[in-house]
């Protein structure tokens, strides 16, 4: 067990990484930390002070007699010194709870800014990574609060430290073989915790998966983004029993862990207990035959005790740093991930002419861990001030394409200029600007109408006037004005005062976002597929018109939104296989003719 012990103790001092640690919360409460350490040092001060004119008392007492006068003046001084150290002690306490809960309150606001800011610095590939989730969910789960508990344990421990020193100097004067005999005693109790410690986190690591999961399937019952599924097929039960069972599982691997650690603990515990009554024993046995005064036993009656409790909080301080430790590793692990797309180390302005161009030349894209390409040699102009489309079957890779002019992902070869410059020359967040998308699965924000427009331009001041003409442009103005708080209302029912919004509405917002933005390009991706063909026929019947000399990408499964394109292309297996105007593709009779054209074709055949 010793070498186990000492094992355990070298993995305690190479896995803490106090430095960073301290820097964190330093970072996080500079001014509530000092004062913290203060109070703490000046609490250490005051019950040395108690202790030691608590030992004077007895010092006089013992020296003078009980029945003596002469020492009258002296025990109500020292009598009266220990009770204003322990006022005082119990007051500094008492508000030193309240600073750490101060202290305590803003490193755990800090490290959820953190968390936030990083997770927004990532790019899009680590969302459709499992493994990244796993990492989020610890550090949300444990990210919190451990920082400022590993820095209070360091504290504690300190203090711990300094009072041990002084209460061990009197042990050792009534007899030397007392305090190691009782330190001996408590080790092994500080082994199970530490060994707990590590066994805690290793199921944690192991059970996030199923943790996840578990938020999931609970979030899936109780949110109304499915509410209507789930009632509709009668899944609720279903869900639930599947939840259930999960969190049943995750249950008995945490219990046969504290089980575990139950019994060892009875066991260490009861080893100290043997320790502290066998020394007490010793003392009670020596006075019998006279080899310790009355004065040796009061001490060792008020010194024992605080040295067992003493080690005990010092056992139970040194596990919890290092149990804290390693949760709060979790929240590093996510700090430490860098995005995957480089940002160029001298970027370039982003060009200010009135009309710019963006061309895709010989794309190549493999996702990450895929082992096919997704896109193939792809060729595609977009000149400003006109209208291109992009059609295909599902799978084709159209949904791709859009990511990589967004530049969510690099191109794994080829380029996207922008007025003949790589994209990866300019900051991504200036040229993210010049981009507008409305995605396949638009964003449906529970914020004001207004907000949800303004979310197109959030960085500029910009009049009511542009916003009402941006939802004028998208048709949105028709059922806004119906609203009684207009642009105000909140949009969805999860809030109060919510109103409802249909699928075709919040589609609606979703393309104001882009009209409002002031990208010179704008991407349509299916965004009118939830509008009815008169929305959307009046919509594209003067599309020309609303986005005047911006360029847009309209990518739909309709012929209706992508006729009027200046030019079309058609993509099949990560690949363009047709190009050119809608009358020039459905007389060539390929596959743009047959993907609108299928009934024509059935019937003729």
């Amino acid at each position: 067990m010793i070498k186990s012990f000492l094992n355990k103790l070298h993995k305690l001092s190479t896995n803490l990484n106090l430095l960073r640690i301290l820097k964190l919360i330093w970072s996080a409460s500079k001014v509530w930390t000092t004062v913290s350490i203060a109070f703490i040092i000046v609490e250490s001060v005051l019950f040395f002070s108690s202790l030691y004119m608590l030992k004077k008392l007895i010092d006089t007492v013992s020296k003078y007699g009980i029945n003596n006068l002469q020492n009258e003046s002296e025990v109500i001084k020292y009598l009266s010194l220990a009770a204003l150290s322990a006022i005082s002690y119990a007051a500094i306490k008492a508000i030193s709870s309240y600073i750490t809960e101060k202290q305590s309150g803003e490193v755990a606001e800090y490290i959820d800014s953190k968390i936030h800011e990083s997770a927004i610095g990532l790019d899009l590939s680590f969302y459709e990574s499992p493994e990244y989730f796993d990492i989020l969910k610890r550090a949300r789960d444990m990210g919190s609060d451990r920082p400022n508990l590993i820095v209070f344990s360091i504290v504690d421990i300190a203090k711990n430290t300094m009072s041990l020193i002084v209460i061990a100097s009197m042990l050792v004067a009534i007899d030397w073989r007392l305090f190691p005999i009782l330190a001996l005693f408590v080790i092994p109790t500080l082994w199970v915790r530490i060994n707990f410690a590590d066994s805690q986190n290793a199921l944690r690591i192991a059970q996030t998966a199923l943790e996840r999961k578990s938020n999931y399937l609970s979030t899936l019952l109780t949110a109304d983004t499915h509410a209507k599924e789930i009632r509709s097929f009668g899944l609720g039960d279903y869900l639930r029993k599947i939840h259930v069972a999960i969190r049943l599982d995750l249950l008995s691997g945490r219990l046969k862990i504290s089980k575990r650690r139950t019994y060892k603990e009875l066991l260490t515990s009861t080893i100290a207990a043997i320790g502290f009554f066998a020394c007490i024993a010793y003392i009670a046995i020596g006075s019998i035959h006279g080899r310790t005064s009355v004065g040796d036993i009061t001490l060792f009656l008020v010194a024992f005790p605080q040295a067992f409790n003493i080690l005990q909080g010092l056992s139970s301080s040194i596990s919890t740093l290092y149990q804290n430790n390693i949760f709060v590793k979790s929240v590093f692990e996510l700090f430490d991930l860098k995005s995957s797309l480089p940002e160029a180390e001298h970027p370039i302005p982003i060009p200010d002419d009135s009309l710019i161009d963006l061309e895709i030349k010989d794309l190549n894209f493999t996702y990450p861990h895929a082992k096919r390409p997704t896109l193939t040699n792809i060729n595609i102009k977009m000149p400003a001030g006109k209208i291109v489309a992009v059609v295909g079957m599902n799978g084709a890779g159209k949904s791709t394409l859009i990511k990589l002019m967004c530049r969510l992902y690099d191109p794994s070869s080829g380029q996207i200029m922008l007025n003949g410059t790589d994209i990866r020359r300019f900051e991504s967040r200036a040229y993210r600007k010049e981009i507008c998308a409305v995605f396949q699965d638009f964003g449906k924000y529970n914020v004001s109408a207004a907000d949800n427009i303004r979310f197109g331009d959030i960085d500029g001041i910009r009049s009511e006037e542009e916003l009402q003409e941006a939802a004028k442009n998208s048709g949105a103005d028709s059922f806004i004005d119906t609203f009684p708080a207009g642009y105000q209302t909140i949009m969805g029912r999860i809030f109060e005062d919510g109103h409802e919004v249909s699928i075709g509405q919040w589609q609606k917002l979703a393309i104001a976002r882009a009209f409002y933005s002031k990208s010179r390009f704008i991407i349509l991706d299916e965004a009118t597929s939830a509008l009815d063909a008169n929305a959307e026929k009046i919509l594209f019947d003067s599309f020309r018109e609303r986005i005047g000399n911006r360029a847009a990408i309209i990518i739909s499964h309709r012929q209706s939104a992508v006729k009027h394109a200046d030019y079309i292309y058609m993509l099949s297996n990560g690949k363009i296989v047709e190009a050119g105007t809608n009358e020039a593709l459905m007389a060539l009779q390929g596959h743009y003719f047959k993907l609108f054209n299928k009934d024509s074709l059935h019937h003729n055949s």
